[in-house]
């Protein structure tokens, strides 16, 4: 069946065939704002889905994961915007985001924030968040693709930070080497095959890259991690 969604602030239509894609998509649900284009995934991209896959999946996750990759290239070539795999939070309505690579732990770090810092904290999303550009500032926008834990909400904030996260027996926050933030940053993200949308993609990262404050985060597991995140973004004070 065909439903109208928003997200990152676009409307659009979806053919959906599995209930497990409409429940995972439901939130995002709207018919209030004309679509600006439609999207629909084949028997043969599901199934390419399927083969694509490291893990054992079904056909209606496959089904999800197509319908979010298709977005995902529409939304960068028609309204400079781009996944990026990170678990991002809104802090006093500006957006952090965590990103390391899978097993590092995002989820951890992002749930010691929670627990530091209570309800002035809100998961953006915390696996596949869209960050869109707007009139020259870069957004981090919520999506129904949201981990595991299916944390995050239908909400659009201001960028303000990105943390390359590693663990480490103390926990240190400090300045990275800007020529190497877009290599490490492209690979958080879907590289498209087509040349002119990887042009556009460097082109967006060239400048979230040089609008946000970006940080080495070394950490262990403890409420220190997150109060010194805290303080080096916020207070500017480096440790």
């Amino acid at each position: 069946m065909m439903y109208n969604y928003e997200i990152a602030g676009v409307a659009f239509s979806a053919d959906i065939r599995y209930e497990y894609t409409y429940n995972l998509m439901k939130s995002y649900l709207c018919d209030d704002s004309e679509p600006e284009f439609t999207l629909t995934v084949s028997d043969e991209e599901i199934e390419q889905e399927l083969l694509l896959s490291p893990h054992e999946v079904t056909l209606p996750v496959c089904e999800s994961i197509a319908l979010y990759r298709k977005y995902i290239y529409i939304v960068m070539e028609r309204y400079d915007a781009f996944f990026f795999h990170c678990s991002s939070v809104a802090v006093d309505g500006e957006a952090v985001l965590f990103t390391a690579q899978s097993g590092t732990g995002k989820s951890t770090h992002r749930n010691l924030w929670l627990k530091n810092f209570g309800n002035r904290v809100t998961v953006i999303n915390d696996d596949k968040p869209i960050i869109r550009r707007i009139d020259g500032k870069f957004y981090v926008c919520g999506t129904p693709w949201r981990g595991k834990e299916g944390k995050g909400e239908n909400i659009r904030v201001p960028a303000k930070a990105l943390c390359f996260l590693s663990r480490a027996g103390e926990n240190s926050i400090g300045p990275i080497d800007t020529a190497s933030v877009v290599a490490r940053s492209l690979n958080q993200t879907i590289r498209p095959d087509n040349p002119a949308l990887m042009s556009k993609l460097l082109d967006l990262l060239d400048g979230f890259i040089g609008q946000v404050d970006c940080y080495d985060l070394r950490v262990n597991m403890d409420d220190e991690a997150a109060l010194v995140a805290y303080n080096g973004i916020f207070n500017n004070k480096p440790h």
